[in-house]
């Protein structure tokens, strides 16, 4: 009875709250971006046009074009477009419309453009690439199952395997650490440990590389297969500002797109974007475009608790929503931590898993017309097989 008293009251609130955000977000003016559109390639001049709906009893007073952070022009009545030189090449950029009314109220949109040189290397590689990971029940991956054991399926029809292997593979990791202001003492060390810990499971031939975020993502060390030089950089990581997680994950998938090797990033975060430079699901979809893997933990400190870790009914927390999203939605896997004591544990799940993965390739019995979504769907015998949940067609 008790729980669901609670249960009643947790949507009463839910509702008014929901009543409010949604009475706030309504005296604000509204922009979407037109052209170009999300993931598509750009070059030479271009138009950027954007909708913009002023909110009631107000005006758009000025309307601000930005990319990559630099404004590129401004416009004070419609239409709501500027034009811009984006160069030769084809290269990811960050496309940002704000929108300022007389009220004083703003809204914003972003689109990210993609890099041909992903492209042209995937369209050199006419199959779909996968790497599936079995576990059984108790969470301990199966090992030597043969090209019979598996079955794929696209949009839930069977596809036939043209190419099979149990083999270890070279692998590129980026390792992701939270460098924000709230990973202060233990947590900062405990994830320094855990990271270590880690790049002592990659093989000979795997290269890494470190990121933190904190205010913005930045390489600490770039692709390397140098250990030494890795753990330099971890060890020199210090926390401090806010949480840029989602251009984390995009930056960090610019760095992989054009590698051939299995691609995983290892994202250890206490928290949830509170930069917002491009969205979580910006940030997702460029990932699965890149075929990049995402293996996220999560450290998350909640009232209550003796340790103070864990979860309840009380306390969901936006942080781990996000990190489960991010690898649910790649084909990665996520790990909340109960305590730090965890940490260097989940590090080593991780790695055991992208050791314990099966390469395989199919080629679509119908192909996907240029940027449609296709599910994929694995079955193994005797587990449960992951991998990334399907692909654009054109990547």
């Amino acid at each position: 009875m008790q729980h669901s008293k609670k249960l009643i009251l947790l949507s009463v609130v839910v509702l008014a709250v929901a009543t409010w955000v949604g009475a706030e977000q309504s005296a604000q003016p509204t922009v979407r971006i037109l052209e170009p559109s999300q993931a598509t390639y750009v070059s030479g001049v271009v138009t950027i046009r954007a909708e913009v709906t002023p909110a009631p009893d107000t005006d758009i007073t000025v309307v601000t074009f930005y990319v990559d952070d630099e404004v590129i022009g401004t416009r004070e009545e419609e239409p709501w477009e500027v034009t811009w030189d984006a160069g030769a090449e084809f290269r990811r950029r960050l496309i940002r419309v704000e929108a300022t009314d007389s009220d004083g109220g703003t809204a914003e949109d972003t689109v990210i453009t993609r890099d041909l040189e992903t492209a042209v290397f995937r369209a050199e590689v006419n199959r779909v690439l996968l790497n599936v990971a079995v576990v059984e029940g108790g969470g301990r991956f199966v090992p030597g199952l043969e090209i019979d054991d598996f079955e794929i399926f696209e949009n839930e029809k069977p596809q036939a395997i043209l190419t099979f292997t149990a083999d270890p593979r070279p692998m590129v990791v980026g390792l992701l650490i939270d460098t924000s202001g709230s990973m202060q003492g233990p947590k900062m060390e405990r994830a320094k440990q855990g990271a270590i810990a880690f790049l002592d499971q990659l093989g000979p031939e795997d290269e890494a590389f470190v990121m933190a975020f904190d205010a913005f993502p930045r390489v600490v060390q770039e692709l390397t297969d140098d250990r030494r030089l890795l753990r330099e950089a971890i060890q020199e990581l210090q926390p401090a500002g806010a949480t840029s997680l989602n251009m984390a994950v995009v930056d960090s998938s610019d760095i992989l797109a054009d590698r051939p090797e299995r691609r995983a990033l290892v994202v250890l975060s206490d928290g949830f974007d509170t930069v917002q430079t491009v969205s979580e699901r910006q940030a997702v979809d460029y990932a699965q475009r890149q075929d990049v893997r995402l293996y996220t933990i999560g450290i998350f400190e909640t009232v209550g608790t003796k340790s103070g870790f864990g979860r309840s009914f009380d306390n969901i927390n936006q942080g781990e929503v996000t990190l489960r999203s991010f690898a649910d939605s790649t084909g990665g896997e996520s790990v909340i931590l109960s305590s730090l004591g965890e940490l260097i544990d989940a590090y080593e799940q991780i790695a055991a898993e992208l050791r314990s993965q099966y390469a395989m390739a199919y080629q679509s019995s119908d192909p996907p017309q240029p940027g449609e979504w296709r599910e994929i769907e694995v079955k193994a015998r005797g587990g449960e097989a992951r991998t990334r949940p399907g692909y654009y067609g054109g990547q």
